[in-house]
């Protein structure tokens, strides 16, 4: 009897190692993901906290969830107002075009302009640029500065600010400055966007040229810059 019933407690323990082999993995270890209900193609697979559900959701679900990614995230959808894209360019940035007045300045024309790809069709473009100049001369003359978009008068403004100085030798500025100037575009598309920085002037100092003195805009690394910001709507 002492036989049989050592056979049969070596039998239940080896039953039992055996189940320990099988069952212990599925419970406490990770295996792939092979079905995944209602899979979508750019799905984050997400669980409630248990092995026995896994869903496919396009974004996470659950509150203080950490997301640690080691490579890129391209996302197609974004919430309101977070940021998409943004690009700063330095005045010598070969995609930034400015205009090459620092020697003789100019009295009207555009500036800079820069040409921006939406990356969403429901988006908001806030654009900001800064410039270093000097003004030749001296008495009363006028400035505006305008931001247009795909345009360089007339249609799509975004900005305007004006500089007038007192008609007067010596005579301060007694508006805001030219810059800096910031405007916002409401996008609809994902069609490039030029964004054409503008200047006018008129002439109150009496010089009978019918327009402001001379500009000179400086384009070097610190002298300039444009930030374009797109947040999603």
């Amino acid at each position: 009897m002492n036989k049989v019933r050592g056979r049969a407690l070596n039998a239940n323990t080896q039953n039992t190692n055996n189940f320990s082999m099988w069952i212990e993995p599925l419970s406490h270890k990770q295996y792939p993901v092979t079905n995944v209900h209602n899979p979508t193609p750019n799905a984050v697979v997400t669980s409630n906290g248990s092995r026995d559900t896994i869903n496919a959701q396009p974004g996470l679900l659950y509150n203080n969830v950490r997301l640690d990614v080691s490579g890129s995230v391209n996302p197609t959808k974004w919430t309101n107002g977070q940021t998409i894209n943004t690009v700063f360019l330095a005045g010598n940035d070969p995609s930034f075009n400015q205009t090459d007045a620092s020697n003789v300045g100019i009295s009207s024309g555009r500036v800079a302009s820069y040409v921006y790809t939406p990356r969403s069709n429901n988006s908001k473009i806030i654009v900001e640029y800064d410039a270093l100049y000097e003004i030749v001369g001296f008495n009363g003359d006028t400035y505006n500065s305008f931001m247009y978009v795909n345009d360089t008068s007339g249609g799509n403004q975004i900005a305007k600010k004006l500089q007038k100085f007192a008609s007067q030798v010596g005579g301060g500025t007694r508006s805001s400055t030219i810059f800096p100037i910031m405007g916002a575009y409401t996008n609809s598309g994902l069609t490039d966007l030029t964004f054409n920085i503008m200047l006018t002037s008129s002439s109150q100092d009496g010089d009978g040229l019918g327009q402001g003195d001379p500009i000179k805009f400086y384009r070097t690394t610190f002298d300039s810059c444009m930030k374009v910001t797109e947040i999603s709507l």
